[in-house]
């Protein structure tokens, strides 16, 4: 009976195995994107001041950090299928905190700019987020919206977990010491946690995606036929999701980047405005666990206006700039379905390439994505150095939104009942 429970769960315990891959790539992703996107802007004034810098300056080594996350991750997306996923987490780990470590005793802007772009945005390619999302995706296939979606609550735990500890470890040490401290402190801890959880394929225990132990399906046979780089190009369906998801993430990217300068410059203190980040993230953790679950009943491209109309609502509200117990509401209500767009996204690759080509489409994804967060974020700059507002760019932000929605609502998706009989046939 042990033993019978064991094979078909790839664990001794019972449990799918999959699912502890789940909570590696959760936690990991979690310490280090809490580290980098949603603590980014903890950073904004106190380097502003320190290097007398205007504030679309200061962004540029987030744009940089941007650039090399796109630049990183087809190519970590191609080194996933040739070496264990322990490694290469590992190797990031130890890239990212060197990068951080590194960053905390230059003095020059541009030498930071480039840890940003080479050390720091490998390691949480590598040991972050799209690492996880490529694991997982082969361990899933019925439930995998599900368990994309818990892998995107990570982000959103990040933002509400390690950006106040950062905005606090910031405060006390001041932001150099707080930079060393915390890249040793994350990096360590990804490295065990890659040792403990992370495992690249079912199959390596003689299961399927599931913990199924039957013959694989035709739709699974579809999947484990990977795609080259130059095919997923030449699709439809590959435009429309970089595209529209770019639009919509570079919206995103902005915000986050500008929230707590944002707040800052309203009048509200350090811990008010970080707390506003907190309030958004910490709600996503809710809506992404629940559009996850719905991935796998519901039509995407309708999840997707639904996130859409959730950004446009908040950026409204940024407009109207209300007290901040109102916005600290709104960045708490509204909060639960922006962050939702991570895993209709994941799913939308996963179904439109399968598993075996997921790595290497979301990394070209990322590629694509990467103009639109880097134009985005650059607007926002300069559309407060010019103006001493982000105004401006919030409006554009609103029209690129409701860009985006049409692009992806165009994509032609074909029932999971449709998919096998392609695949039938091509046998």
């Amino acid at each position: 009976m042990t033993n019978s429970s064991a094979t078909n769960t790839g664990h001794s315990s019972g449990i799918f195995r999959g699912w502890y891959v789940v909570v590696g790539g959760f936690l990991n992703s979690m310490l280090l994107i809490g580290a980098t996107i949603y603590s980014f802007g903890l950073f904004v004034n106190p380097v502003e001041a320190e290097f007398g810098l205007g504030r679309e300056q200061v962004n540029l080594g987030y744009l940089a950090f941007l650039i090399g996350f796109a630049v990183w991750a087809p190519i970590v997306g191609k080194l996933l299928e040739k070496f264990d996923v322990r490694l290469i987490s590992t190797v990031g780990s130890i890239s990212f905190a060197a990068g951080m470590i590194a960053i905390s005793m230059t003095y020059s802007a541009p030498v930071i700019g480039l840890l940003m772009l080479a050390p720091v945005a490998f390691g949480v390619v590598a040991a972050g987020a799209f690492t996880a999302n490529t694991v997982v995706t082969r361990w899933f296939t019925m439930k995998r919206g599900q368990a994309l979606g818990i892998v995107a609550i990570a982000s959103s735990a990040g933002g509400f977990a390690i950006t106040p500890l950062f905005a606090l470890v910031v405060g006390e040490i001041g932001w150099r010491q707080a930079l060393a401290i915390m890249g040793v402190i994350i990096g360590v801890a990804a490295v065990a946690v890659a040792a403990l959880f992370l495992r690249d394929r079912p199959s390596d225990f003689g299961i399927r995606p599931d913990g199924e132990t039957e013959h694989p399906t035709s739709a699974s046979l579809a999947d484990e036929t990977p795609l080259t780089g130059k095919q997923i190009l030449g699709m439809r369906n590959f435009w429309l999701v970089a595209v529209g998801v770019g639009l919509l993430l570079g919206s995103d990217q902005a915000i986050l980047t500008s929230l707590v300068p944002y707040g800052i410059d309203r009048g509200f203190t350090m811990a008010e405005a970080s707390f506003l980040v907190s309030a958004m993230t910490g709600s996503a953790i809710l809506g992404k666990l629940v559009l996850g679950w719905l991935c796998d009943r519901v039509d995407k491209r309708y999840l997707f206006l639904f996130v859409v109309a959730c950004n446009l609502a908040f950026l409204a509200v940024l407009i109207l700039q209300p007290g901040y117990t109102q916005l600290l509401v709104a960045a708490s209500v509204i909060g639960l379905a922006i962050g939702g767009v991570y895993p209709v996204w994941t799913s939308l690759t996963a179904d439109c390439f399968g598993s075996a080509s997921f790595g290497i489409a979301y990394g070209l994804m990322n590629i694509v994505a990467m103009p639109c967060a880097l134009i985005s974020v650059t607007l926002a700059g300069r559309s407060f150095d010019q103006t001493g507002s982000y105004d401006f760019a919030f409006w554009t932000f609103i029209g690129l939104d409701i860009l985006a929605a049409i692009l992806v609502f165009a994509l032609r998706l074909q029932p999971v009942s449709s998919r096998k009989v392609v695949a039938l046939s091509t046998k």
